[in-house]
């Protein structure tokens, strides 16, 4: 068995995979995770699913394009007759989803779009003199902002983004603003979706005090003999290192032949021949 160092790669690794799995325990822990599901599964209706398909088929007929004219970039992918370049990317890779709560929304609004949304706050505008900003035409009473994230990654017909804070460096205040998010006014799922705040504080204090303990581990077996179960942290190719046989060559003897570098044996050859043709015994 050969011994993998801990680097400071692997150690983030670990603590990444640990990281989604403290926020998957905790989302079901608090009974999160059917929220989750609903909101994954009625993003992925009939029509994205339609979608899915057609990009697998489209990235199949691209590679084929590749093969046959070699370079993309020499063909691009403009249409000058119609105007406007094509994405290749018909769908997105994505582990957070941004949400709106409010159940006093009207209920036709569930799972639709909010764009450039945000609520009302103040900061030091020039001159250090406060500055009031409105909320955004689209924000309603009520609005409760939350991000599902740590999730596996999903394919996602939009991808949606919420910052909660503002400001810079230590001055940073809460002030949530979504330039994409979905409006959820289903009562119960708002309801459960609404301790994610307090399993993001937890989540955070159980990886710190995690990182603090692997800190401390200096190869990959040591960590899997305290916790065989950490073995599905681990990326793959990592295991397969450590368990990969090692072949130890017999040590080799300290002759001389091995002890001087060839190129201070021609010196010292020299240096004899040179004492001999003088005479130097």
């Amino acid at each position: 068995m050969a011994s993998v160092p801990m680097s400071q790669r692997l150690r983030d690794d670990i603590a990444n995979a640990y990281e989604k799995q403290l926020h998957l325990a905790y989302r079901k822990e608090h009974n999160v995770q059917p929220a989750v599901d609903y909101v994954m599964s009625t993003m992925q209706d009939d029509e994205f699913n339609v979608l899915v398909a057609t990009a697998e088929q489209y990235e199949n007929l691209s590679q084929k394009l590749d093969q046959k004219y070699g370079d993309p970039s020499r063909r691009g992918y403009y249409n000058s007759t119609l105007g406007f370049s094509v994405e290749k990317n018909l769908v997105k890779q994505v582990d957070s989803i941004s949400v709106i709560c409010n159940p006093n929304r009207p209920k036709e609004d569930n799972m639709t779009i909010l764009f450039d949304w945000g609520v009302a706050y103040e900061d030091e505008g020039y001159n250090n003199k406060p500055e009031k900003h409105p909320c955004s035409d689209n924000y309603v009473e009520g609005d409760t902002p939350v991000r599902i994230e740590k999730l596996q990654s999903f394919m996602s017909p939009v991808v949606t983004r919420l910052e909660l804070n503002r400001g810079w460096g230590q001055n940073k205040f809460y002030a949530p603003y979504a330039d994409c998010a979905y409006v959820i006014t289903e009562p119960t799922i708002c309801k459960q979706l609404m301790p994610i705040g307090q399993i993001e504080d937890q989540a955070a204090k159980d990886l710190q005090t995690f990182k603090e303990y692997i800190a401390k581990i200096t190869t990959l077996k040591k960590f899997l003999d305290e916790w065989p179960g950490g073995k599905d942290l681990v990326p793959e190719e990592d295991i397969q290192r450590m368990t990969k046989k090692v072949v130890r060559k017999a040590p080799e003897k300290n002759t001389p032949e091995k002890i001087i570098p060839d190129v201070l044996k021609e010196q010292m050859n020299e240096v004899i021949l040179t004492n001999k043709l003088l005479g130097d015994d």
